[in-house]
């Protein structure tokens, strides 16, 4: 099939325009931030829009995996998609840096070590060294599962033979169960450390979760856009809508379970390590991002993906994966924030920080759609995806 490729059409200068001017608009703001409010909650900004960002392109390469592994043929003509979004992977040990040279802003355990490290029963885990060893060790299998899986998919689309496909088909089981590690801990040591004497066994669990709604949500968001400039034309059908729509409705409801899990199992129990999570999360006004949470991350999204026929009608698609970003940020900054303050406190460093982030990944973005096929035209599942009916 003829490759598709959007460098120089209005599609990828839109999307850098986009790009340049959330990076102008959010450096100023956080630079100004910076200057002005506490240091400490500019950083916590900024590991929010990080965290935001990383997640979605680490699981869109987890997405990419888990069609190999299953066999999917639906996808074969919009994986693509996720595996652009992926190509900021390799960018996130740049991000990483400053979060482990500030790390005595951010978490409370560095400055107990250097006062009582005997102290601290978990300083075998929780000390300088094994964190920054940790941090690049993550970046290390991401960049790896990137280069091998997403790096496979595109040298399908020259290949001769099948060879790079089933590659991926061996490869993909062992690299889910490194996504699902690094993704688990990766969680533990940027989120659930900020309070480093509260734990829970399923919060990288309810992390992933998260970050595959919004990976979907954003996928979702592409493909709309994609298919209204004519560039899916003959590959994407209402089909692929709906079957992303019942991804984004399943793991909406599974987010939900996970957090609501997370909730009774704390209340149930009232141990003081673990109700501390929620009593500072519960008042100040930092409730409203909970209710707002739920609101926004499970009530309206499954009332409005509910129906079968709402998955194939497009502005209401898009309305849902919009909301469901917007609703991911809300659960971010209630994991965050309410660390770093007793009281409600949101504004400009907060979207600021965020619009940063958000421009560099749509730059990164936009750079990779230009530079690779949007369809992978040598796909031996793609004649499936194109011919795929309900």
């Amino acid at each position: 099939m003829t490759p598709i490729q959007l460098q120089g059409t209005p599609f990828i200068s839109k999307l850098q325009k986009i790009a340049i001017a959330s990076i102008v608009i959010g450096a100023v703001g956080f630079a100004a931030a910076f200057a002005m409010e506490d240091h400490t909650r500019v950083l916590a900004d900024y590991l929010i829009g990080f965290v935001f960002f990383a997640g979605i392109a680490v699981t869109a390469m987890f997405f990419s995996a888990l069609q190999y592994l299953v066999k999917a043929g639906w996808s074969a003509s919009v994986r693509r998609i996720a595996e652009n979004f992926a190509g900021f992977v390799p960018f996130i040990i740049i991000g990483m840096i400053p979060i482990f040279v500030f790390r005595g802003e951010l978490y409370s355990w560095v400055h107990a070590l250097d006062i009582h490290p005997e102290s601290v029963k978990n300083a075998p885990f929780l000390n300088n060294t094994f964190f920054g060893i940790r941090l690049v060790l993550y970046c290390a299998l991401w960049f790896l599962m990137y280069r091998y899986i997403v790096g496979n998919s595109k040298k399908q689309d020259t290949a001769s033979d099948y060879s790079p496909t089933y590659k991926n088909l061996k490869r993909a089981a062992p690299f889910i169960v490194l996504y699902a590690f690094t993704i688990t801990f990766a969680a533990f040591d940027l989120l659930m450390s900020l309070q480093p004497h509260w734990y829970s066994t399923i919060f990288g669990v309810y992390f992933f979760a998260g970050n595959f709604v919004a990976t979907l949500s954003l996928i979702c968001i592409f493909m709309i856009n994609l298919y209204k400039a004519g560039h899916l034309k003959g590959y994407v059908t209402l089909e692929h809508f709906h079957d992303v729509g019942k991804f984004m409705f399943a793991f909406t409801i599974f987010w939900t379970y996970i957090a609501f899990s997370q909730y009774f199992l704390i209340w149930y129990a009232n141990m003081p390590e673990e109700t501390i999570y929620y009593t500072i999360r519960l008042q100040g006004g930092w409730e409203w991002f909970g209710w707002g949470s739920i609101l926004l991350h499970f009530v309206v999204p499954f009332l409005t993906l509910l129906r079968q026929d709402i998955k194939r009608r497009l502005p209401i698609m898009m309305f849902a994966s919009c909301l469901l970003l917007f609703a991911h940020f809300i659960d971010l900054c209630w994991i965050v924030l309410p660390v770093f303050s007793n009281t409600l406190r949101f504004g400009f460093p907060e979207i600021s920080a965020w619009l940063l982030f958000f421009g560099l990944f749509i730059f990164v973005v936009a750079r990779q759609f230009g530079a690779n096929n949007l369809i992978a035209v040598n796909d031996p599942y793609l004649k499936e995806s194109i011919e795929m009916v309900s």
